[in-house]
């Protein structure tokens, strides 16, 4: 394991954490602020708006940058935006602190995964990107459950305190030892628009957002799905969680090597096609081990999912390699925000218990969109710097 990817990893580990770790305390975080559960997973909600609309704009004003400095800046807005959740005073400051930490992490990740590819021989592409993605599993793995132990002695806003922490550290891992990296070829937000209005492209894009709809659908609200069917709270959510991360590390690793071997859509189909079956068995897994070994084997599949879809999008159009990331990153967000919001609101209006069923049929969607005959593309000449531009 390369020691710059690594790095690269550790910081994508604090994103993760912020991201992750708000579903299992929405039930204390509700109460500490006042408001409904369903309000609460707004706050997952919105974070992943901003950073779906924010991704490609700042991507945009930022893309002759230093990738370095940028992704240590970037780091700490991010962590920023969690100190002002530890101490936001109302559910309005909460909403504005969820905003300022998705416009660090809307530059972070794709840079990250753009970053991870220029420093990797082109043979070793997908697991450079599968390392950097597994930041966000072993996310899953060790700050989750974690983060849900330390909600439980102090509250929920020491855990922001520790994503500050987190994110202060993998600030100044960038900043000391990752080399400078520059991606040439910056296009405007215009030319991004285009590159995503293109068919093969636009397609790619929009199945990524409604995979991720189907996931946020159960994902956000895991800890009141998980309490309805099988009774599991507390101690029982932490270790579900842990096997969750467990789970991600062991799926990245493995989709990696697939990604390598039998190409993006193949690994794509297999772990989506495994989603859409696992999800609904949620709802019969009346009791803890059952519902961890369904969240393991949902795990390991859903963890090939993001970067086999950015090796789909880079072999559509190898010319615009972190450009598509960043698009990539937003329909991935935009498709988290979408479902967190649909989510809320199927949970008021026909129960927790629909969740997995409507997550399944978005899941199948997506596989049958996946699975359609392809049309083959032109090919386009790619150089090794031309392959990144931003």
């Amino acid at each position: 394991m390369p020691p710059r990817l690594l790095i690269l990893a550790v910081a994508a580990f604090a994103i993760g954490v912020d991201g992750f770790v708000v579903a299992p305390i929405l039930p204390e975080l509700s109460r500490e602020l006042g408001v409904s559960e369903a309000a609460a997973g707004q706050l997952i909600t919105i974070f992943t708006l901003v950073y779906a609309i924010a991704a490609p704009v700042l991507t945009s004003l930022t893309g002759k940058a230093n990738r370095k400095r940028l992704l240590a800046i970037t780091l700490l807005v991010f962590t920023a935006g969690n100190a002002l959740s530890a101490v936001a005073p109302s559910y309005p400051v909460m909403m504005a602190s969820r905003v300022i930490a998705a416009l660090g992490a809307a530059l972070y990740l794709p840079n990250a995964s753009g970053t991870a590819v220029v420093l990797s021989p082109p043979e070793r592409s997908g697991r450079a990107l599968a390392l950097v993605m597994g930041g966000l599993s072993a996310a899953g793995l060790i700050g989750v459950p974690f983060g849900t132990v330390v909600a439980q002695a102090v509250g929920p806003r020491g855990v922001f305190w520790m994503i500050v922490l987190l994110g202060l550290l993998a600030s100044a891992g960038v900043a000391v030892f990752l080399p400078s990296v520059h991606l040439p070829g910056a296009l405007s937000l215009r030319e991004r628009l285009a590159m995503a209005a293109r068919p093969s492209i636009a397609g790619l894009l929009a199945v990524t957002a409604v995979t991720l709809l189907g996931a946020y659908m159960v994902m956000t609200y895991v800890a009141p799905l998980l309490r309805e069917t099988a009774g599991i709270a507390g101690r029982g959510l932490t270790l579900v969680m842990l096997v969750s991360g467990v789970a991600g590390v062991i799926g990245t690793a493995v989709a990696g090597r697939a990604i390598d071997a039998y190409g993006g859509r193949r690994v794509f189909a297999v772990a989506v096609g495994a989603a859409a079956i696992g999800t609904p068995l949620l709802l019969f897994a009346h009791n803890l081990v059952l519902a961890g070994v369904l969240i393991f084997a949902m795990g390991v599949a859903s963890a090939g999912m993001v970067p086999a879809q950015q090796m789909r999008l880079m072999a559509a159009a190898p010319e615009a390699g972190t450009l598509l990331l960043s698009l990539n990153s937003s329909a991935l967000y935009l498709g988290m925000s979408a479902g967190g919001g649909l989510g809320g609101a199927l949970l008021t209006t026909l129960g927790v218990t629909a969740l997995p069923w409507c997550a399944a049929a978005v899941y199948l969607v997506a596989l049958l969109v996946t699975l359609l005959p392809r049309r083959r593309a032109a090919a386009v000449p790619a150089s090794r710097s031309g392959a990144m531009r931003t």
